[in-house]
């Protein structure tokens, strides 16, 4: 849940390596959109089943990227529509179907439970993995449409209608491709992989002519902008999530310890 209600930012990135490295199905590295003044909790192992790691939305309770013990991870972006259509105010919280589908035991029971699904939300993209099959869905209407990905790297954002190779998404592709090319030269340094990821997250450059600073990756307005970014690894060897998470801007701030969530 990338932004909030009133007028959609077309801001939020979100990047997955899906089977791209041997021993990482899973590495989800993300920047969080949000009006300054909407309050939120970093993210904290929930009492719940499965267990999940997720941060909080404290307006309306739900939240924007989560991993499971079951190997499940899903991140949510506020999808910005081009002719800006009024939001519904009586809309279900996208946060809370986050939730939803971070109550699942695997992707594929995840697309279950979007199938038939008719409630209404305003519009969103919604990325839903785990070690074995990683898809995309976005709504149209009351419709939630799923899309199976293949594996590799996948680059979302909020900034256009439904696009998986939206103008942002490709410049922002192009940066963490060049991480995917140079993390195996390290033998895969966790510490170094990170960095590099931050370095993307936090890029501040803008297509040529642009002076949006919504057309960035590290977004800085005066009322919204990056307020958190979060980098995820699952591990196969160990069977284990590590959940790393920098409060504020990615240019200007650092990622916490890692927090563990063990496979059951």
């Amino acid at each position: 849940m990338f932004a909030s209600f009133g007028k959609a930012e077309k801001v939020c990135t979100l990047a997955v390596y899906f089977r791209a490295f041997d021993d990482f199905p899973l590495i989800i590295a993300a920047n969080r959109d949000e009006h300054y003044d909407r309050p939120s909790a970093a993210p904290s192992l929930l009492p719940t089943t499965p267990k999940i790691v997720s941060g909080r939305d404290l307006r309306a309770g739900g939240t924007w990227l989560g991993c499971n013990a079951r190997g499940v991870v899903v991140g949510i972006l506020n999808r910005h529509l081009n002719d800006d259509p009024p939001l519904l105010p009586s809309a279900r919280s996208r946060g809370a179907l986050c939730l939803d589908l971070l109550m699942q035991n695997s992707a594929t029971e995840a697309t279950e439970l979007l199938r038939g699904h008719r409630i209404r939300y305003n519009p969103f993209t919604v990325l839903f993995a785990d070690p074995h099959a990683a898809y995309v869905a976005h709504n149209e209407d009351q419709a939630i449409l799923n899309q199976r990905l293949d594996a590799g790297l996948h680059v979302f954002s909020s900034a256009a209608d439904f696009e998986l190779h939206s103008s942002k998404a490709r410049r922002a592709e192009a940066l963490f491709a060049e991480v995917k090319n140079r993390v195996p030269l390290l033998g895969f340094d966790l510490s170094a992989s990170i960095k590099m990821l931050q370095a993307v997250l936090a890029d501040h450059s803008l297509p040529q002519g642009s002076t949006n600073p919504g057309d960035a990756i590290c977004v800085h307005r005066e009322t919204s902008g990056t307020v958190s970014s979060s980098i995820l690894f699952f591990s196969q060897s160990r069977s284990r999530f590590e959940s790393y998470y920098c409060k504020g801007p990615p240019c200007r701030n650092s990622f916490g310890d890692a927090l563990g969530l063990d496979i059951s």
